[in-house]
C-alpha cells in the first residue's frame, strides 16, 4: 500500500508538471472535441463493413429520427436534481450532432441547435448538484463544436454565454468535487474542461485555470483504479465515471495534442479487463454496491480501451451481445462517441478472453471467476471484501454472486432508487455507524450474501482485505480476512471457491470472543427455495435445481426468510433469504462450511 502512494505522489507530480506546459498556442480548430481527422469517413466505412457497429449506428438514428419532432428538454428538478434533463439533453445533442456530421442532413443539426438553445435559456444549471452542471456544459460543448460550422453567430454567441456563465463560473470556491476520490470528480472536472475548450477563444485565461485546476485535482478520482483496476463504486459508476475520464483524456489530446499521461494512472486501463469479467454469463453485472441490475446492455466505450491497450478481445463480448437481438438490451447516451473509437479500431478476427479469473486489490478487493466467456451456461464466482466507508459501498464484505447452468443462485439486491429515499427523509449520505444509510435494507449486511453475528450491522470502518487467491487446476477462490468487520468474534476469514464441477464451497474460519455468538450464514436468491432438511435446502430455477448444504457445524438449521423488511421506506424485493444459523459458545476456533451443489 505504501509503494501504491508513493506511485500515485509521483503521477500527482508528473501530471502537474504536464499541465503547465500545455501549448495553447496549438489549439487546433472547431471540431476538436474527440474527433480526430478522417474520423467522420472512418465511422461511414465501419457502418458498412461490420455489423454490430451498424447496429450501434442505426440504434443512434433512430432514437435522432425520434428525437425530431419533441419539443426540447424543459427545466425540472426531481428533488435535489436536474440531472435527468441534464442527461437528456446530452444524449439528444450528441446523437444528433453525431448524425449530422455522418450523413449532412441538416434535420439534426437544427434539432441540436433547438436542445442547446432551450438548454442555454434554463435560469441555472443547478449548481447545488455539481453533476448537473458537469453534464450540462459536456453536452453544449459537444454539440457547439461538432456543429461549429454550421451554427450561425448569433447561436454561437448564446451558447457561448451558457456555457460560460452557467457551466465555468458556477462553481463555488470550495469545489470539493474538485479533488474528491469519486465520479463526481471525474464529471465535473471533465464537463469543464470540454467546456473551456470549446469556447477557448472567448475566455483564455478562465478556460485556462479551469483546465489547469482539472487537471491539478483529476489525478485524486484516478487513485480508485489502483493498483489493479478494480473500480471501488461498481459496475455503473465505472462507466459514469470512466466515460468522463476518457472524454478528458481525449479532448486534450484533440484540441491541444497532449494528455498529460492521465491514462498512465495505475489500474485505469486495466479496469477494462475488470469491466469484462464483471458481466456474468447470464449477461447480467456483478452489481455491488450503489448499482442497479443492468443486464445485457453494452459498453462501447471498451473500444478506447481496445485501442489503447492493443487488446481487442476486450470488445468481444459485447459485439457478441449486439449480435442477438433477443439478449441486448440497450446503449448509452454517449455512444456515438465510442463509434469514434471504434472506428479506429481493426475490428475483423477478434477473439475472446482466454483468462478463467480476473483479480484486484485496492479499497474494494475483488475475485472473479467465469469458465467461460463462450457458453452462457457457464459457471461464474464473484466475491468481494472492502469496506463500507467508500463511495457509493454497501456492508456487503464476503459477499458473493454464483451462477450455474444460466441462473443467478446468489445474487445481490442491487441500489435503491435515492430520490426514493432522499424524500422520505432517510440520511444516505451520511457516513459513520449510526448512518440512516445502515437502516436501508439493500444497504446493509441483512441483505448480502455473508456472514452476520449476533444480528448486528457490519462495522463501518471495517476494511476485508484479500489474503488469498486460489488457482488451481481444479478450483479458483480467494481467502479474505473479515476480522475488523465485526465486533463480537476475534477473528473471521472467509475462503470461497468453485471447483471443476461447478460446485461452490464457501468456509468460514471463526474465532469467537468470550461470550456465546449466534452466526447467520446469509444468501439471496431468486429461486424457488424448499428446505429438505436441517441442514440442506433445494433451490430451483428455469428447470434447474442446486442444493445448498451445511456441511459443518452438525448443529447448522438451515432457514428460509422474506427479502423484505417491512419497514415504510424500504422497496419490495423478489426472491427470498435462505441460509442457516448456527451458535458459538464462547472462545475457541470455529468452521462453517456451506456447498452449493448444482444437480446436473
Amino acid at each position: 500500500m505504501r509503494l501504491f502512494t508513493v506511485v500515485i505522489a509521483l503521477l500527482l507530480s508528473v501530471v502537474a508538471t504536464a499541465q503547465t506546459h500545455l501549448d495553447y498556442s496549438k489549439l487546433a480548430d472547431h471540431p476538436r472535441l474527440i474527433i480526430k481527422k478522417g474520423d467522420i469517413e472512418a465511422v461511414k466505412q465501419k457502418v458498412e463493413s461490420d455489423q454490430p457497429l451498424r447496429i450501434v449506428h442505426d440504434i443512434i438514428e433512430r432514437r435522432a429520427n425520434e428525437f425530431i419532432p419533441l419539443e426540447p428538454t424543459k427545466y425540472r428538478k426531481v428533488g435535489k436534481r436536474l440531472l435527468g434533463r441534464c442527461r437528456a439533453v446530452l444524449e439528444r445533442v450528441c446523437y444528433c450532432s453525431y448524425m449530422y456530421l455522418v450523413s449532412g442532413d441538416e434535420v439534426y443539426a437544427r434539432r441540436a441547435e433547438k436542445e442547446m438553445l432551450a438548454a442555454a435559456d434554463f435560469v441555472s444549471w443547478n449548481p447545488s448538484h455539481f453533476l448537473d452542471v458537469g453534464e450540462m456544459t459536456t453536452a453544449l460543448a459537444i454539440g457547439y463544436d461538432w456543429l461549429y460550422d454550421w451554427l450561425s453567430p448569433e447561436s454561437r454567441k448564446i451558447i457561448e454565454d451558457a456555457i460560460i456563465e452557467k457551466g465555468l463560473r458556477a462553481s463555488d470556491k470550495k469545489r470539493w468535487w474538485s479533488k474528491s476520490h469519486n465520479n463526481w470528480n471525474q464529471v465535473c472536472n471533465g464537463g469543464l474542461v470540454m467546456g473551456a475548450l470549446a469556447v477557448y477563444e472567448r475566455v483564455p485565461e478562465e478556460a485556462q485555470k479551469v483546465i489547469a485546476e482539472a487537471l491539478q485535482g483529476n489525478p485524486k478520482a484516478q487513485e480508485a483504479y489502483g493498483p489493479d483496476g478494480v473500480y471501488p463504486e461498481g459496475f455503473g459508476y465505472w462507466e459514469y465515471g470512466t466515460w468522463y475520464e476518457v472524454m478528458l483524456i481525449e479532448s486534450l489530446r484533440t484540441a491541444l495534442g497532449t494528455s498529460c499521461d492521465l491514462e498512465k494512472a495505475p489500474g485505469f486501463l486495466e479496469s477494462a479487463k475488470f469491466m469484462n469479467f464483471m458481466v456474468a454469463p447470464t449477461g447480467a453485472a456483478y452489481n455491488f454496491s450503489d448499482c442497479s441490475n443492468p443486464i445485457n446492455v453494452v459498453n462501447p466505450l471498451l473500444y478506447w480501451f481496445a485501442l489503447e491497450t492493443d487488446n481487442m478481445s476486450l470488445v468481444w463480448q459485447d459485439r457478441q451481445t449486439l449480435l442477438n437481438e433477443e439478449q441486448f438490451r440497450g446503449i448509452n447516451r454517449q455512444a456515438p462517441i465510442a463509434m469514434l473509437f471504434a472506428a479506429r479500431c481493426d475490428t475483423k478476427n477478434i477473439k475472446p478472453i482466454t483468462e478463467k479469473c480476473w483479480y484486484g486489490d485496492g479499497c474494494q478487493p475483488l475475485f472473479l471467476y467465469r469458465s467461460s466467456f463462450e457458453n452462457k451456461d457457464a459457471s461464474y464466482l464473484g466475491v468481494k471484501g472492502g469496506t463500507a466507508k467508500n463511495s457509493h459501498a454497501h456492508m456487503d464484505a464476503g459477499s458473493f454472486i454464483y451462477e450455474w447452468g444460466g441462473v443467478r443462485w446468489a445474487v445481490e439486491l442491487g441500489s435503491q432508487d435515492y430520490h426514493s429515499l432522499e424524500s422520505k427523509g432517510i440520511g444516505i449520505w451520511k457516513k459513520g455507524q449510526q448512518s440512516d444509510r445502515w437502516r436501508v435494507y439493500r444497504l446493509n449486511n441483512y441483505s448480502h450474501n455473508t456472514l452476520t453475528i449476533n444480528e448486528q450491522l457490519h462495522q463501518y470502518k471495517g476494511m476485508a482485505t484479500m489474503e488469498k487467491v486460489i488457482k488451481k487446476k481444479k478450483c479458483h477462490g480467494a481467502r479474505f480476512d473479515l476480522s475488523s468487520i465485526f465486533d463480537d468474534a476475534n477473528s473471521v476469514k472467509r475462503t470461497i471457491y468453485i471447483d471443476n464441477t461447478d460446485k461452490l464451497t464457501c468456509i468460514d474460519q471463526i474465532e469467537a470472543s468470550n461470550k456465546e455468538c449466534n452466526v447467520r450464514w446469509n444468501m439471496c436468491t431468486f429461486a424457488k427455495a424448499r428446505i429438505i432438511d436441517s441442514h440442506t435446502i433445494s433451490l430451483k430455477q428455469n428447470g434447474k435445481e442446486v442444493l445448498l448444504r451445511a456441511i459443518a457445524p452438525k448443529g447448522a438449521k438451515a432457514y428460509i426468510m422474506s427479502n423484505n423488511s417491512g419497514t415504510w421506506y424500504d422497496v419490495k424485493n423478489k426472491g427470498s433469504r435462505v441460509g442457516f444459523i448456527t451458535t458459538i459458545n464462547g472462545e475457541g476456533r470455529y468452521t462453517l462450511k456451506v456447498e452449493i451443489v448444482p444437480q446436473k
